[in-house]
């Protein structure tokens, strides 16, 4: 009996020691989210440049707000880490020369006016394509904070807030779509308990 006890004490101690170093992951697909295919695509006309904010909090896509605040997740204070994945489709439906960019904001979800000022966000990743008339391509955005990251202190167990700032740019026309928007959440279960 006592073997045993010390077995299962040894085997406790041995999934203890395990478990402090499990990290819990939440992947949040925002595209199911936010509905609304009229902010997720759409084919706009481009008298030089023009900028395009989506998701749309303010009705009126060409003016920047406070994009979407993601919100109700489990364990969002002390994070381990945060990433995001994002891919817009493009083609180049005009007859000129198309630049097309992608800049992804994280903010506060205290920060609900303008989360493209740099105040209280930040801009995480951006790419630009070049695209003749009739081309198509993606522009495929990637970031990860790690623990210790200041950006980390946007996330708060209020949520936090995100946007994409679109920019085109040429005398065409262009139509685009998000086919993927992803936040992944990581959170180290025992980060959480109080020291001894």
């Amino acid at each position: 009996m006592k073997k045993l006890s010390i077995l299962l004490a040894l085997a406790v101690a041995a999934l203890t020691a395990c478990s402090a170093h499990t990290i819990v992951a939440a992947d949040v697909d925002l595209l199911s989210l936010i509905g609304g295919s009229n902010e997720l695509s759409g084919d706009v006309t481009i008298p030089g440049s023009i900028q395009i904010y989506v998701p749309d909090a303010d009705g009126n896509l060409a003016t920047p707000d406070g994009g979407f605040l993601v919100d109700n997740l489990p364990v969002l204070e002390d994070l381990y880490g945060f990433g995001v994945d994002l891919v817009v489709a493009v083609k180049n439906t005009g007859t000129d020369q198309l630049t097309f960019s992608a800049d992804f904001r994280l903010s506060s979800a205290d920060d609900s006016a303008n989360i493209y000022d740099g105040v209280e966000d930040v801009s995480l990743a951006s790419s630009s394509v070049s695209l003749g008339p009739g081309e198509s391509s993606t522009v495929e955005l990637s970031a990860n904070l790690e623990k210790g990251d200041p950006n980390l202190a946007l996330i708060s167990n209020q949520g936090f807030r995100v946007g994409i700032a679109l920019t085109a740019s040429g005398t065409t026309s262009v139509h685009y779509e998000l086919t993927n928007f992803k936040v992944f959440i990581k959170q180290r279960p025992f980060d959480l308990l109080p020291p001894p």
